[in-house]
């Protein structure tokens, strides 16, 4: 696409970008407007839904329970609790005489209470009794598929079929009652081993959905009564099917008061909003599809999409027009910034005119000269500085290693040791020949590996108690350059952390250093392992003073020392770590890539 875009005219170039821009504007514009009303119309319609669904559950309380305490009054007043009794005994000889006592009591009941159409009393035993019973042509399970007996608490179910008129809906309550004559008691619950019986209120469903529907907006898609496992009671899964997810009614079960969440669903979201009803744990639920709230803001879209054509053709004309104007002038210039760009431009053009183009291309080829003159020397000086700090800090001595090894050397002499002596001059020899190596960065592992054994030499002739000392190198590596004074920093905080300040003829283990270079499994980075068996390190610590950039004191002065020089040589690829168990394996590990020959020098 960018080489494509490149290779345009300019006048092509200067119409697309216009173009962009001005669809950009306009996209921003109308996304800014479309967001604005969208949220407005949605903090106006959940507004209005919890308005909606706390109004409507504190009615439907206030309705709920007025019925239940009518519902209460009635049933412990004579003959009902002879009736409940006959039904748990199994006993059905008094019917006829309650008949006409029951139907007053139940008129009266009708008449304060129109939400109702009809009360059963049934019982487990095929005991029925209603008002209006012959409305169900003798048929109990047409009202009830599902088995109410197992119901043991007062039970809402979801609206059917009104069998009475054979047309509107019902929505059952059912009641568990008992009672017993011996002391008086009347329960809503069943008593064991007599027969189970309920006491259903058959509520109208057009009156609830009525008044939802009065409840409701313009952008409710519906609104319902839902039962504590959140399925609907008062609505047909036919007639809003969105309703019988079971994603929303997980949603509406675990929690009573909803205030606007969203949910998602095929193609669309639905806004719902929750009331709690203080009856059986029934909830009030408001439904808005996202898809009606979006819907009064459709037209601006459309508003915009009129006004991104007149403002493009506008945009197109008046970039044709500019680009007549420029693109023969300024096509020089873009073709040595390309030049530029691809690193090419060796010959220089010359501009032989003395207008504004010709001057601003005189002034760009002499600000390319200084731009490249600038980096030449920056890179040089980059090159001079990284140079001189890392030869600095790999020919850094610690003088009391020196002083010490020279009054041991004087000492000898003077107890007539001189082939100790000796030794002692060859070895410093050695250890100063590559330590002060002037020019060099890397040498072979093989002379890295003979600059920390004659340290190793020196040391041990310090004290009479020794150390013992290997150092492994695999035969394909020895050749291998590495960084210069890598392994001696490493061997004397050995000597100086894992040995120090205790007497070596009264360590637990025979004292020992051990030196490893090998490769890594991917063969991608050079392992130089360091290991001792002294006291063990401190790996935070010895972890923290890796990066301070002012350690503290000559104790971890080699770890920081040996970690700038590491990322100096190899950058992020060189890393250490740390591995300690004291006493038997203390291990610092050096990782540096495999094959850095652009750092290599001749040992």
């Amino acid at each position: 696409m960018r080489n494509w875009f490149s290779n345009l005219k300019f006048r092509y170039k200067l119409l697309i970008g216009m173009i962009a821009i001005t669809t950009a504007a306009l996209l921003l514009i109308s996304q800014l407007s479309y967001s604005y009303f969208y949220k407005r119309n949605t903090r106006e319609v959940l507004k209005k839904a919890e308005q909606s669904v706390e109004t409507a559950g504190a009615v439907l309380s206030s309705q709920f329970q007025s019925l239940s305490a009518a519902t209460n009054n009635l049933l412990v007043r004579k003959p009902f609790p002879d009736m409940i009794a006959d039904i748990a005994n199994n006993s059905f000889d008094g019917y006829s005489g309650y008949y006409q006592a029951a139907s007053d009591e139940m008129a009266s009941f009708f008449q304060n209470h129109a939400q109702v159409n009809n009360i059963l009393i049934c019982g487990e035993n095929g005991f029925l009794f209603s008002p209006y019973s012959l409305g169900f042509g003798g048929s109990f399970e047409t009202l009830f598929t599902e088995n109410i007996w197992e119901y043991p608490l007062i039970t809402v179910f979801p609206t059917r079929q009104n069998l009475l008129f054979r047309q509107g809906g019902a929505i059952p309550i059912s009641y568990p009652v008992s009672y017993s004559r011996g002391t008086g008691t009347f329960a809503y619950r069943d008593t064991e081993g007599k027969y189970k019986a309920r006491v259903i209120i058959l509520m109208d469903t057009g009156q609830i959905r009525s008044y939802f529907d009065q409840m409701s907006n313009g952008y409710t898609y519906c609104m319902y009564l839902a039962d504590s496992s959140g399925i609907p009671l008062d609505i047909q899964e036919e007639t809003y099917p969105d309703a019988f997810g079971t994603s929303l009614e997980a949603l509406v079960a675990q929690t009573d008061n909803l205030r606007g969440e969203h949910l998602a669903i095929d193609r669309d979201e639905l806004v719902v909003s929750t009331a709690a009803i203080r009856f059986c744990d029934l909830k009030v639920v408001h439904i808005s599809r996202k898809s009606a709230l979006t819907g009064d803001i459709q037209e601006f879209r459309s508003f915009f999409f009129m006004v991104w054509l007149f403002c493009s053709a506008a945009a197109a004309l008046l970039a044709f027009g500019l680009s007549h104007f420029l693109t023969r002038d300024i096509k020089t210039l873009g073709d040595i910034i390309a030049q530029i760009n691809r690193r090419s431009y060796q010959t220089k053009v010359v501009f032989p005119r003395s207008d504004e183009i010709s001057v601003l291309g005189i002034q760009l080829n002499q600000m390319y000269d200084t731009i490249q003159l600038q980096l030449l020397q920056i890179k040089e000086e980059e090159q001079k500085k990284a140079r001189a700090e890392i030869q600095m800090m790999s020919e850094q001595i610690n003088p009391h290693f020196l002083y010490n090894t020279l009054e041991c050397i004087h000492f000898q002499i003077l107890n007539g040791h001189s082939d100790t002596a000796g030794s002692m001059l060859e070895s410093l020899g050695r250890y100063l020949r590559i330590t002060l190596s002037v020019g060099q960065t890397f040498i072979s592992a093989e002379k890295e590996a003979e600059h920390v054994t004659s340290y190793m030499e020196i040391m041990n002739r310090h004290s009479r108690e020794g150390v013992h000392f290997t150092c492994h190198i695999d035969s394909h590596l020895k050749n291998c350059k590495i960084m210069k004074v890598l392994l001696q920093p490493l061997a004397e905080n050995c000597l100086k952390h894992g040995f120090g300040n205790m007497s070596l003829e009264t360590w637990p283990v025979a004292p020992q250093i051990t030196i490893s270079i090998t490769l890594d499994q991917t063969h991608t980075h050079i392992i130089i392992e360091v290991s001792d068996n002294g006291k063990g390190i401190d790996i935070p610590k010895a972890t923290a003073c890796l990066t301070e950039e002012q350690p503290e004191g000559r104790d971890h002065f080699g770890l920081n020392n040996i970690y700038r020089r590491l990322m100096a040589c190899y950058g992020t690829e060189a890393n250490i770590s740390f591995v300690s168990i004291p006493y038997l394996k203390n291990s610092v590990i050096v990782a540096i890539p495999y094959d850095r020959n652009e750092f290599s020098n001749t040992p």
